[in-house]
């Protein structure tokens, strides 16, 4: 009688145990490659593994249309509606942006193949930090020998040339100049520039600058202590969570119950802490001996109950002041000549009285506000990814 009694006991709390921790986020915050270097990855982004099909994560853990894959080269790629895929630079929840561009480290590839989205694709092109533009036509210059009046390297795009052909850019419509060279035209695309100078300089950034993209829906404006998450099992409503309501820390969750997430383990656990006073008693009745194998159990079930930690690699904010000294912009609005006068995160010119950090390993300059989210989650500096010395 007393064997049946803990076996009837054991299947109850294993059944309470899963049913409660059913509830319980399993979507974690996720990495493509080192954690160290490389971008986190949370709602509504969903972090996708090739050939690693029982670490991915469920379909409920990220929003549909936002699926990145993690290659076996560590790049995160995500898959746009003409199925044409990128590698993401960078991520801001916050903004609702994501930057992306080409994995083959070419990305005026772009330009000559046309990038466009479909009406259901959760992304639309952003260009609000790009005002300016250049009207750039490509041309294929075969068998193209130089001419040494003319500076023609300043127009050479070389992720696009090889051994047969050039392929070269020109702001010059039309190309009359290059026809005796035999150029052919092969494309033009409205390029973006941070200004109107037309030097080699500026269109070749314009040509290598990233894509940014941003989404309207799902919309979470949520605070610094929350994250997002559906709203229910099913559908696309979502909300915001706190992360101290999560035994998991920093977890998303799976299938959340919002409003019946606390009530459900509540009842079950104080039903089956009844019950399993009643049953010890009547144990404890027939065979005492049979006490410390139950109390054994429990504590081996309840053990088991410990989650792994989480990690968010960056600096804090006394690190960020002992690596990178910030220095402020004159009134005059005069630069050191070491800095270029643009942001590369923001893409916004300094102005007068500006407050700038420095990176002095690699000596890049950024807006401090810029930066400073930034190596809160990278210890790197963006542009050229060296670690502070």
């Amino acid at each position: 009688m007393s064997t049946l009694k803990f076996s009837f006991l054991f299947s109850i709390v294993f059944f309470l145990f899963h049913s409660t921790r059913s509830t319980i986020p399993a979507c974690d915050k996720r990495y493509c490659g080192n954690s160290e270097l490389q971008q986190l990855f949370e709602f509504p982004f969903l972090l996708r593994e090739e050939n690693h099909f029982t670490n991915n994560q469920s379909d409920r853990c990220g929003y549909p249309g936002f699926e990145i894959f993690c290659n076996n080269k560590n790049q995160a790629l995500l898959t746009l509606s003409n199925s044409r895929e990128f590698v993401v630079k960078f991520i801001s929840l916050e903004r609702r942006r994501v930057w992306v561009n080409d994995p083959n480290e070419c990305p005026p590839k772009r330009f000559l193949q046309n990038i466009f989205l479909n009406n259901d694709s959760p992304f639309q092109l952003d260009n609000t930090y790009h005002s300016n533009y250049e009207n750039v036509t490509f041309v294929n210059c075969t068998g193209f020998t130089k001419e040494p009046m003319i500076h023609d390297d300043d127009f050479i795009i070389p992720c696009l040339s090889n051994e047969k052909y050039t392929i070269m850019y020109t702001l010059q419509s039309p190309i009359d100049l290059w026809i005796n060279r035999s150029c052919r035209e092969i494309g033009f695309a409205m390029v973006p520039v941070k200004d109107n100078s037309s030097e080699p300089r500026v269109i070749m950034e314009g040509l290598y600058s990233d894509i940014l993209l941003r989404w309207n829906k799902p919309l979470c404006d949520c605070a610094a202590d929350q994250f997002c998450g559906f709203e229910t099992d099913t559908g696309l409503d979502v909300t915001c969570y706190d992360y101290n309501d999560f035994n998991q820390p920093g977890g998303n969750p799976s299938n959340p119950r919002h409003k019946n997430m606390y009530f459900f383990p509540v009842v079950w656990g104080i039903s089956g802490a009844l019950f399993f006073i009643w049953v010890i008693v009547s144990i404890c009745k027939d065979r005492r001996q049979n006490h410390i194998q139950q109390n054994q159990t429990i504590t081996n079930i309840e053990s088991n109950n410990g989650e792994p930690p989480w990690f968010v690699f960056g600096l804090d904010r006394s690190r960020i002041e002992e690596y990178y000294p910030k220095i402020q912009v004159a009134e005059s609005g005069q630069l050191p000549k070491s800095i270029d006068n643009v942001c590369s995160i923001c893409l916004s010119e300094y102005k007068p009285m500006e407050t700038l950090r420095s990176m002095p390993q690699c000596n890049h300059y950024f807006h401090a506000d810029c930066i400073d989210v930034w190596l809160k989650m990278n210890a790197t500096c963006p542009l050229c990814r060296n670690l502070p010395e």
